[in-house]
């Protein structure tokens, strides 16, 4: 079984204006849906990133520039991503499409993680 990062865009905008029990909404159903998982041993782990849109570092020819980028200019920010347990790729994307993130929103990207070191 391989590991696999599902990574959860949305809009920058996606949730603002929603009342407190619309967001609580979506939440149960990721809460759902990786209780599941995890009952089946495919679900590792799971971070819902803050909504602040982090810093990005660039290396020029003299420094290291930290850009801050506004929501404004993104189409879509990184919300947050989980890790599951998969034979493969198809597996993986299969497992991916069952995710709510494809109903509150419009793309999950499906990433297998390289296992590096160990014995």
């Amino acid at each position: 079984m391989g590991k696999f990062a599902l990574l959860l865009p949305h809009a920058p905008d996606r949730y603002t204006g929603l009342s407190e029990s619309d967001y609580m909404d979506i939440i149960k159903d990721y809460v759902a849906w990786t209780e599941e998982l995890t009952a089946k041993g495919i679900y590792e782990a799971g971070h819902k990133l803050t909504d602040d849109l982090g810093r990005k570092l660039v290396r020029g020819a003299s420094a290291i520039e930290v850009l801050h980028t506004s929501a404004a200019e993104l189409a879509e920010v990184l919300g947050g991503l989980m890790i599951i347990r998969a034979r493969d790729y198809d597996e993986a994307v299969d497992i991916a499409k069952t995710c709510p993130h494809l109903v509150h929103n419009q793309t999950i990207e499906v990433r297998q993680i390289a296992e590096v070191g160990g014995d």
